[in-house]
């Protein structure tokens, strides 16, 4: 059995149910002298309030690998969540995961709320307090899965999957509907205040934003999109792909057009967001394969995962200067043998070796966010001196 089809073998790995933070993780080749930080996933904790968060991940140094110390310097901060039940179930609030400046460090989102005419631009410091809110026209209570911010703009996604009285009463499991006949809007609402500027497009669900950027008078969006569906629950993924809309703020005008078929999860280089790219990275429906796009060449290329293994949301960790110049962190699990690796493949080749496999002794709980942080300065080198370096 193999983590990737061209890739070194993987063997089930015994462990108690509570392995040592301290131990080594066992590695399959080298992992890059030059990662130094933490492969960090997070959720909502099954047993928490709706705010709290379950942290996982692996943190690598020095060639070594062990599991994540949850408290310390350089644990990054999770998207607060400004209320409690933020998904909308109870019909409460819906607001789209916040999306962080990365110049100021503070989080944007969008909510809405069942019975209201208008919806709340929030902005919220990293210590989880509101730093700002402002309402904006905004009828039918959408489902709000996402949110972009460029230096000038939010976008705000008014996609026709809406709250539904009738099925919040007999208790659905989402209280949420496709309505078709609705119109699909995209909205630029300008940081500095002012009103939203929308543009009507092809009917659809968006899961994720890739990247967003100002260019000029015009406005570049990148998400995972799927199409919409009556029959499926809302957030269910049919016909995905990623999918670029240029928005005018001069004229009106707006474009769209397919950037690569088949992703369900994307993403770019982290230098660049809130910038123009050039690459964009993914999973493929149902975790089958990793993909890399290069927009510009208009070419692509993609690795299958071995049967039985499926890959999570690819993190991309920066090498070097250039675009896409750097590794793939990518969760691996095999669930119907209880397996789990971080696989660690070169940005620019991922039809190539993977630079490293990590087995983990256990699979990580299920995550909605993933990120790779560089340790700070104080922390450098911090593994390889705790531990000794795995064999490959």
């Amino acid at each position: 059995m193999t983590v990737t089809e061209r890739s070194m073998a993987i063997t089930p790995v015994t462990a108690p149910a509570f392995p040592g933070r301290d131990e080594p993780l066992r590695v399959d080749g080298v992992i890059p002298a030059e990662l130094d930080g933490a492969f960090v996933r997070s959720g909502p904790h099954p047993g928490g309030d709706g705010g709290s968060a379950l942290v996982s991940g692996v943190r690598l140094s020095g060639g070594a690998a062990q599991w994540l110390r949850v408290s310390g310097e350089g644990v990054p901060s999770r998207p607060p969540a400004a209320w409690r039940g933020t998904d909308g179930r109870d019909g409460t609030v819906s607001a789209a995961p916040a999306v962080r400046d990365r110049i100021t460090g503070e989080w944007h989102t969008v909510a809405t709320r069942p019975g209201r005419d208008h919806a709340e631009h929030v902005v919220i410091g990293a210590d989880g307090r509101v730093r700002a809110a402002r309402s904006f026209p905004l009828a039918g209570a959408p489902l709000m899965t996402a949110v972009a911010l460029t230096d000038r703009y939010v976008v705000v996604f008014d996609l026709p999957v809406v709250y539904d009285h009738a099925a919040a009463l007999v208790g659905a499991r989402s209280p949420y509907r496709a309505r078709p006949e609705r119109p699909a809007r995209l909205g630029l609402l300008p940081r500095t205040g002012g009103e939203a500027r929308w543009f009507t497009i092809e009917a659809c669900r968006v899961t994720q934003v890739v990247n967003a950027y100002d260019d000029g008078p015009r406005v570049v969006v990148d998400a995972v999109r799927h199409d919409l569906s009556e029959t499926a629950p809302a957030g269910s993924p049919t016909g995905s792909a990623v999918r670029r809309w240029t928005l005018d703020a001069v004229t009106g005008d707006v474009t769209e057009r397919t950037l690569a078929e088949g992703l369900v999860h994307g993403a770019v280089d982290g230098r660049l967001d809130g910038r123009r790219h050039q690459m964009v990275f993914g999973v493929t429906a149902g975790g089958r394969a990793l993909a890399g796009h290069d927009l510009a060449a208009g070419g692509g290329r993609a690795r299958e995962l071995a049967p039985g293994w499926t890959a999570d949301r690819p993190v991309f960790a920066p090498r070097g200067a250039g675009e896409g110049n750097g590794w793939l962190l990518v969760l691996a699990t095999d669930a119907a043998h209880g397996r789990a690796a971080l696989l660690i493949l070169d940005a620019l080749n991922l039809g190539g070796r993977p630079q490293a496999v990590v087995h983990l002794p256990v699979a990580p709980p299920p995550a909605d966010q993933a990120a790779w942080v560089t340790a700070p300065p104080s922390a450098r080198g911090l593994v390889s001196r705790n531990m000794s370096t795995p064999a490959a």
